[in-house]
């Protein structure tokens, strides 16, 4: 799952920072020249400046192009705030986040694409789109680090991991809520990746000036609880820093192609790898969006209660936790094997749970069951057909599935929502379809029986 922290605790001290060892020993990294793009990508009014300011100043002053894309207009950063509304919020931060550009780099463009703060997961293709006009072979793509265990920040991360890729250029991630949550004696941040960045006098000056152009961040809105500072001293001293810090990997190699994303997204190395960046990929506790598809999922079951129910897919088992409510026994499985081992420790006091390692549909489990639900697994699927015919196979006479999908484009998806619900519905009866923008969301049974009818209203 995402780690919750607070910003208002005190975190890591900056001090443990300037004292890690680790830290002072990452390789140095030197400022894109001559021709070199550099394009940065923030998820907030403030990320640009906060992870990767002395960089822009440094690019803009050797007379490189500054590209900077800030993907929300930060509208969410005082919820509880009775002074300002996101309305109102949004554009002061438009306004600080122009000020700040023009102390690091007067000559550099800003680009505002206006996505909701908090919802960046749902635009991820206004994000691919927006970088997919601006890079080149040359370009140096500057980011937030998607292990920053923010979900606007993975997002960013994964869009431009993925961009750069497509583009053959490099990309660098800078963490930001990393250097308050995360132990220096830990291994919470890949180390073997991290460079760092030395600042002159006149990029650390051009910071602390831009820096200081985001009031709304760094002091009160007023004095009535909500409008406290989001970055208090403790937390914008990590960014005071002589030098930046950046996760630069390997250079990714060319974008796959279809074919080679239907192999890697059915391999558990695929899902490893996206646990390996996150204990919660998808925001799957976090984000409103997915408490609500759940509560869904829940209400259109057709019945109160099953006998057996089977969950393929189940990720850290906050969807099992609530099926097993209404089950008497529930088989979860997955992929990953992260994934397994927090679906266990979540479900250790479940014991009409059992919680498995499998490759579906390939290691599907053996005995017929009365539910199945199948949540975001079946686009990972090579073959849908031996999919769905496992389904039918495993079906019980008076079982139901239950299918719910993401319906917008994704580069991990080989298959569309659409297709998949269309396999797994042939040769049962529909009872209750649900379809918003977002996702589709499918009952099935053998009979087609209404729940009006096998509840005994209608005869």
């Amino acid at each position: 799952m995402t780690v919750v922290f607070d910003h208002r605790g005190p975190g890591t001290p900056e001090a443990a920072w300037l004292t890690c060892d680790r830290l002072a020993a990452c390789p140095s990294l030197g400022v894109p020249e001559g021709r070199a793009k550099l394009v940065v990508l923030a998820a907030h009014p403030d990320d640009e400046t906060l992870g990767a300011g002395g960089l822009i100043a440094a690019a803009g002053r050797s007379g490189g192009r500054v590209d900077v894309v800030i993907a929300s207009d930060g509208e969410a950063s005082h919820p509880g705030s009775p002074t300002h509304p996101p309305s109102a919020l949004a554009a002061i931060r438009r306004s600080e986040a122009a000020s700040a550009l023009c102390a690091l780099s007067p000559s550099a463009t800003i680009t505002f694409l206006g996505l909701p703060d908090g919802g960046l997961a749902a635009h991820r293709s206004a994000i691919d789109d927006a970088l997919r006009a601006r890079l080149d072979t040359s370009t140096v793509l500057v980011s937030p680090w998607s292990g920053d265990r923010h979900p606007d920040h993975e997002v960013c991360g994964l869009a431009a991991r993925d961009a750069a890729a497509r583009a053959g250029c490099a990309h660098w991630q800078y963490p930001i809520w990393a250097w308050h949550w995360a132990d220096p004696g830990s291994a919470q941040l890949p180390w073997t990746d991290l460079r760092r960045l030395d600042l002159d006098a006149a990029a650390s000056d051009a910071k602390r000036s831009a820096l200081a152009a985001y009031a709304s961040q760094h002091a009160p809105l007023s004095a009535l609880p909500g409008d406290e500072a989001i970055l208090p001293p403790h937390l914008t001293a990590h960014f005071m820093r002589a030098f930046e810090t950046f996760v630069v990997t390997p250079s990714a190699p060319p974008a796959p192609t279809a074919r080679d994303r239907v192999a890697s997204a059915s391999d558990s190395d695929y899902f490893d790898t996206l646990y390996s960046h996150s204990d919660d990929p998808w925001g799957l506790q976090d984000r409103w969006y997915e408490q609500r598809k759940r509560e869904l999922v829940l209400a259109v079951l057709p019945r109160a209660r099953f006998r057996r129910a089977l969950e393929p897919g189940c990720a850290s088992g906050l969807l099992t936790a609530r099926l097993a409510q209404r089950c008497d026994d529930v088989l979860a499985c997955d992929v990953a094997d992260r994934a397994v081992a927090m679906a266990r420790d979540r479900l250790a006091g479940t014991p009409n749970v059992c919680v498995e390692q499998r490759r579906i549909p390939q290691e599907w489990p053996g005995g017929l069951f009365d539910l199945i639900v199948l949540s975001e697994i079946g686009y990972y699927c090579t073959d849908l057909s031996a999919l769905s015919t496992r389904v039918r196979t495993a079906l019980a006479p008076d079982g139901a599935v239950v299918a719910c999908h993401w319906r917008h484009d994704a580069p991990d998806h080989p298959h569309a929502a659409a297709e998949v619900h269309r396999a797994l519905g042939e040769g049962l009866g529909n009872i209750a379809s649900h379809v918003e923008p977002d996702f589709l969301l499918d009952v099935w049974t053998r009979s087609g029986e209404s729940v009006a009818r096998a509840d005994g209203i209608l005869t």
